[in-house]
């Protein structure tokens, strides 16, 4: 059986880890499965669904954002600024997921994420027993 979420290995814990890009630390995620669906809940709250970018690819599921400065933002003279222009980059390795039947949405500022599993078909035959 395949490994379903591949878990980051002692190198990437060490020198960077590719499971789960740190562009965005302090974003909090949640990954379970449950009844034949994996599921993906990310806290990005001030953020617009317009914002928002999903992919799947090959078994890697990508979700980046970027929370853009409003011109009205950028017309201002600030003398002190904290909330600025954010960025989130995170990348998900799964396996054996139908990408034709994910699904995303985002609600009070948390991206929820559906990510079917496929389902495998059974072949049975009758073996004659010579």
């Amino acid at each position: 059986m395949k490994q379903t979420v591949r878990p980051t290995t002692l190198l990437e814990s060490l020198f960077g880890d590719d499971f789960m890009n740190n562009a965005g630390y302090g974003t909090g995620i949640d990954i379970y499965r449950e009844n034949g669906s994996y599921y993906v809940e990310i806290e990005m709250p001030g953020f617009e669904k317009e914002d928002i970018d999903i992919e799947f690819s090959g078994d890697i599921l990508s979700i980046q954002a970027t929370r853009r400065e409003s011109e009205e933002s950028e017309a201002k003279n600030y003398f002190y600024r904290s909330r600025n222009q954010r960025n989130i980059k995170r990348q998900i390795r799964f396996a054996e997921v139908d990408a034709n039947a994910i699904d995303a949405s985002y609600e009070q500022g948390v991206l929820q994420i559906t990510l079917p599993t496929k389902v495998e078909e059974q072949n049975s035959s009758k073996i004659r027993v010579q």
